[in-house]
């Protein structure tokens, strides 16, 4: 499209810059004829004027002479003008005379040497192919098609193979002739990432990632195609980018599931527990959720008892309502600071929840340092830990869990207010 209008702007400038010479050209042979014209009409009323006796012999003869001249004079004056502009000596602009078989002198027009129209035209065209020739170099000329580029994040790599493969090659040729552009080489990493090419993946978003700074949309692309390209484990620069991205946001899934994964490697259950719940208790997709919480169940069986330890078996009188959530809390009596925290949807009731050392709100004030506790349910439709009218809640009586040798066991059935 962008070709197709160039070529049209190109042809418009060139018949622009042509038109005047059309222009002068016609209207110089059509001034010529119309004065031979009026020379030919006045001969003939010089000749009818001498049939009917009005004019003598003589006298017609002078006449003709004088038109003759004064026609002369008049093409001498419009060739001498032509000559001045065109840079040509003014004698070669004169016209000739010839006789018709009558007798009568025809003035056969002035004999012009036309310019050529070719430097003109020339010009016309160059002013439209240099102005290409710079949109070419400062200009974005696939900047149409580039703004439908973000489609090729939802592409199917089975059924959408050929699209992809084109945007593959369109992005690839697009960062090589543009390579600071940040917004494709992101792009162009999605699709390797598609592909399941990791270390392209990962070599386009760090150079996304340079061209942006911290961005965390880059980021978290980068590290998921770091881990993967090292076959699952964080490196340190990996953990780098991961602790990067927890300083902006705390508590992003993605993030601490693969921390949670890589602490599970090295066999500390302890830490892929606590990651895992931080991780679970963001809002979450259906099968995010499920991903985690079998991370966070095998983490939880392999790490053994931590004790103290409360286990909490929670069932709900009626349904909860729809999107609300569950906190199940260890905190001094009467309320104050959490020493344990549990965030999960209240649709998974009944379940059974664990609170102890792995899950603690602060790994400074961690529940083994507390002498009293007590348990606080609650169903939120707000979704945050804080009480709010309307919210289920039931709450345990103060418990001395400092010396427990085994997990303390709680029924706690919850219901509307």
């Amino acid at each position: 499209m962008f070709w197709l209008w160039a070529a049209l702007l190109g042809l418009a400038g060139a018949a622009f810059a042509a038109m005047p010479f059309f222009r002068s050209c016609r209207s110089g042979v059509e001034r010529d004829a119309t004065l031979r014209e009026l020379y030919r009409q006045r001969l003939d009323e010089l000749d009818d004027e001498a049939r009917s006796g009005l004019l003598e012999s003589g006298e017609r003869q002078a006449m003709e002479a004088e038109l003759g001249r004064a026609l002369l004079d008049e093409f001498g004056n419009e060739a001498a003008a032509s000559d001045a502009v065109r840079g040509r000596p003014s004698d070669r602009g004169r016209p000739a005379l010839a006789s018709d078989p009558s007798g009568s002198t025809e003035v056969a027009g002035p004999v012009v040497e036309e310019s050529p129209s070719w430097p003109w035209l020339a010009a016309g065209l160059a002013a439209p192919l240099a102005a290409i020739a710079l949109y070419l170099s400062i200009g974005e000329p696939d900047a149409s098609w580039l703004s439908n580029a973000s489609k090729v994040m939802l592409l199917d790599p089975a059924q959408d193979r050929i699209e992809l493969d084109r945007w593959r090659a369109r992005l690839g040729q697009r960062v090589q002739q543009r390579p600071g552009d940040a917004g494709s080489w992101f792009l162009l990493g999605r699709i390797y990432m598609t592909d399941e090419d990791y270390a392209a993946a990962a070599a386009a978003f760090e150079r996304a990632h340079a061209l942006t700074g911290e961005d965390p949309g880059v980021d978290l692309y980068w590290l998921q195609a770091r881990y993967l390209a090292a076959g699952g484990r964080l490196d340190e620069g990996a953990a780098a980018i991961a602790e990067r991205i927890l300083a902006q946001t705390p508590n992003q899934p993605m993030v601490l599931e693969l921390l949670g994964l890589e602490a599970f490697r090295r066999a500390d259950y302890r830490e892929a527990v606590a990651l895992f719940n931080r991780a679970l208790s963001s809002p979450l997709d259906a099968l995010q959720r499920r991903v985690l919480m079998t991370g966070f169940t095998e983490a939880r069986a392999r790490l053994g008892d931590l004790l103290p330890a409360i286990d909490v078996s929670v069932t709900a009188m009626v349904a909860p309502p729809e999107g609300a959530t569950l906190f199940v809390i260890a905190r001094p009596p009467g309320g104050g600071m959490p020493y344990a925290v549990l965030r999960r949807p209240a649709s998974q009731l009944p379940d059974t929840f664990r609170l102890d050392d792995a899950v603690s709100m602060n790994p400074a004030v961690p529940l083994s340092m507390a002498e009293r506790i007590e348990v606080v349910v609650r169903v939120s439709r707000a979704g945050t830990a804080t009480a709010h009218p309307g919210d289920w809640q039931w709450r345990s009586e103060p418990l001395a869990v400092g010396d427990a040798e085994a997990p303390v066991a709680l029924q706690a059935e919850i219901g509307p207010p």
